[in-house]
């Protein structure tokens, strides 16, 4: 089995539907996914989740108040992308149609539940999408939702 991390703020932890409904990337899209396409973002490690989360962030104060989720799940619904597959400089903000183009492909044709590609935030690193929409999504375990603290030595 495979484990993924998602962190979330409290507003959207209130259950694992919640967290993993895709709403946020459906609203706002995402490196691999356009607005209007519902995916969920997983670090494949705590650390790298709670990287990919601070590059985002606008503000560094509401660190103390996320919420950690488990998901597990077994490599056999997992297809990858390895960045020799994509334009050397794919991570760069002008790729991003190209980017999301691959992910919102990934997610018309279910070609799987996961999908595990390269990090633009820590690179040789990588991050897992979720399909909330596949027919396979039951496959994945959840674990209970926990707080997550960023260390306080972040915030000043």
């Amino acid at each position: 089995m495979l484990r993924g991390w998602r962190l979330a703020a409290p507003r959207y932890a209130s259950s694992v539907d919640e967290m993993m409904s895709g709403e946020g990337a459906y609203h706002n899209g995402g490196r691999w996914n356009s607005k209007g396409v519902k995916v969920v973002y997983l670090g494949s490690s705590l650390a790298q989740a709670a990287m990919e989360l601070l590059v985002h962030l606008g503000r560094a104060d509401i660190l103390r108040y996320f919420h950690v989720l488990e998901v597990d799940f077994p490599e056999s619904i997992v297809q990858h992308i390895d960045s020799s597959e994509l334009p050397d400089n794919w991570a760069e903000p002008a790729m991003a149609a190209s980017v999301q183009q691959v992910g919102d492909d990934w997610v018309s044709n279910e070609s799987s539940v996961v999908l595990q590609v390269p990090s633009a935030a820590v690179m040789g690193e990588y991050n897992y999408l979720v399909n909330p929409q596949h027919p396979g999504i039951k496959k994945l375990v959840y674990s209970e939702i926990i707080p997550f603290n960023y260390d306080p030595r972040l915030i000043k």
